[in-house]
C-alpha cells in the first residue's frame, strides 16, 4: 500500500472531506451558514489491505510483521468515531470542500450526481498503479446549522479490496472560527 493510499484512508477515517471537482461550475451549493462546525464521523472498515501478497513477500519477516502490524493499527485508529471542528469558509466552500486527497487529476473521474441547495452527491473513481480507488460522497443539508452525509470509499489493489463506509453529523457551532483555521480532531467520539 502506497502512503498516499494510507493518508487517503487515514483522511476518511478522520472525517477530512475530499471531494475533488471538475470545474468552477460543480462548486456545490449547499445552503449552509460559514463559520465553525462540529463534526462527528462513525466509519466502519472492511476487508484486507490492499497490498499484494507479493510486495510483503519482498519484505524481510521481521519488517513485513512490523508493516503488517502499523497497518493494522492505523486501521484500527481509523475506524474510530471521530469528533472534530472545521472552520467553513466561503473560499472552502467556493472550493468545493476539496481538502486535498493527493490525488492527481489526471487519474481521477469525477461525477457530480446532484448539487443543490439541500444535497450534494458526487463519485470519484481513481486509477493508479497500485489499483483503484472509488469515493462516493452524499451530503444533505437537514437546516442551516446541521447537516448529516455519508463517505464510502472502495480501495483495491489486485484481489485485495478494503471499504471505509463513514458517516457524519454536521452542527454549526457560530460564526466566529477563533482558533481553528482549518480542521482539527476534537478527539475520539464514545
Amino acid at each position: 500500500m502506497s502512503w498516499k493510499k494510507l493518508a487517503f484512508v487515514s483522511a476518511l477515517g478522520t472525517g477530512v472531506i475530499a471531494v475533488v471537482l471538475a470545474s468552477a461550475a460543480d462548486v456545490p451549493q449547499l445552503n449552509v451558514k460559514l463559520g465553525l462546525w462540529e463534526i462527528a464521523t462513525h466509519p466502519q472498515v472492511n476487508g484486507n489491505l490492499p497490498i499484494t501478497d507479493e510486495q510483503l513477500a519482498k519484505l524481510p519477516p521481521d519488517q513485513r510483521a512490523k508493516f503488517e502490524a502499523a497497518m493494522q493499527a492505523a486501521l484500527a485508529r481509523g475506524a474510530q468515531p471521530r469528533v472534530f471542528k472545521e472552520c467553513m469558509t466561503a473560499e472552502k466552500r467556493a472550493r468545493g470542500f476539496d481538502a486535498g486527497s493527493g490525488q492527481s487529476k489526471n487519474n481521477c473521474q469525477v461525477t457530480l450526481v446532484t448539487n443543490t441547495a439541500s444535497e450534494f452527491e458526487s463519485h470519484r473513481e481513481c486509477v493508479t498503479d497500485d489499483g483503484k480507488q472509488s469515493t462516493s460522497v452524499h451530503f444533505q443539508v437537514v437546516g442551516p446549522d446541521h447537516v448529516s452525509g455519508t463517505v464510502n470509499a472502495l480501495i483495491s489493489h489486485g484481489t485485495k479490496t478494503m471499504t471505509v463506509n463513514s458517516t457524519m453529523e454536521g452542527k454549526w457551532l457560530g460564526a466566529d472560527c477563533g482558533s481553528v483555521t482549518d480542521i482539527e480532531v476534537e478527539k475520539t467520539a464514545p
